[in-house]
């Protein structure tokens, strides 16, 4: 049985909205999706791990769950396959899905090479221009908002596959701003700093404290909260703008902590 969102969060925001949030079975994609679904959207998530995606579908009214690795590209065409027969509009795309990739210019091989940008440029692309489409067949004015990061700014070291993946969704976003503009569809590129996120492998509060001018990192709600600023009616003028949500961390002249330098995720 599915259980009502939390009392004090409900709104209407988003009410009859139908949005689609990549990458919204943890972290911030989760956040998101359930504040988007407790102001009255009905909102699909996407995800590789099915167990926890199906236990969201179950347990949070407006949300349901669709498995797919968009580290595969074909997997991510048969998806926008099934979103073209199954769906006849969309009003709000957040392409949030993404995993980080430490390794230097260096270090790094073909295989990842393949499946960052597969991930962090394709999946985007693909996603944007099926909403694109179906927002200028049904004349709607949506929303197509792109998660980047801070790290496409100010990178991180050994970080060469993410940081030049994360760039280049800069700059398809203010490539889309220019041709969907005239059909009234705002795009937006949100760099979030230093979140918790729930990984259990970096301390959620490094040693010394985070490296930001709050001195502590940002809170999946944080990021949920300006994601439904971004995608609601209230947001009517903004289009091809970079918004860094990041607690100072860019301007802060901190070294990242040692727990992250020195983090090196296992290949796949």
């Amino acid at each position: 049985m599915r259980r009502e969102t939390p009392q004090g969060t409900q709104g209407q925001a988003l009410r009859g909205k139908t949005c689609i949030v990549t990458g919204g079975t943890k972290g911030l994609g989760e956040a998101t999706a359930k504040l988007f679904a407790a102001n009255g959207a009905e909102v699909l998530i996407t995800g590789r791990d099915q167990k926890r995606g199906e236990q969201i579908q179950d347990e949070v009214k407006g949300i349901s769950y669709r498995k797919v690795d968009l580290e595969d590209r074909n997997d991510t065409m048969k998806f926008v396959s099934w979103l073209e027969s199954r769906y006849s509009n969309v009003d709000v795309l957040v392409s949030n899905a993404s995993r980080d990739s430490r390794y230097s210019v260096t270090e790094l091989d073909m295989e990842e090479w393949d499946h960052i940008v597969n991930l962090n440029l394709t999946a985007p692309f693909l996603l944007s221009r099926f909403a694109a489409k179906k927002m200028i067949a049904n004349k709607v004015k949506g929303k197509i908002l792109i998660v980047s990061a801070i790290q496409s700014i100010s990178p991180m070291e050994r970080s060469f596959a993410y940081v030049t993946t994360k760039g280049g969704l800069v700059s398809m976003v203010r490539s889309m701003a220019v041709d969907l503009g005239p059909h009234g569809i705002l795009v937006t590129a949100v760099l979030p700093g230093p979140f918790y996120v729930g990984r259990k492998e970096i301390p959620l509060e490094p040693k010394g404290g985070a490296a930001s001018l709050l001195g502590r990192m940002g809170t999946p709600d944080e990021m949920a909260r300006l994601m439904l600023f971004l995608a609601s009616d209230a947001n009517t003028f903004m289009t091809g703008n970079v918004i860094v949500i990041d607690g100072g961390r860019v301007i802060s002249r901190k070294p990242d902590p040692e727990e992250l330098r020195s983090f090196r995720l296992p290949k796949n």
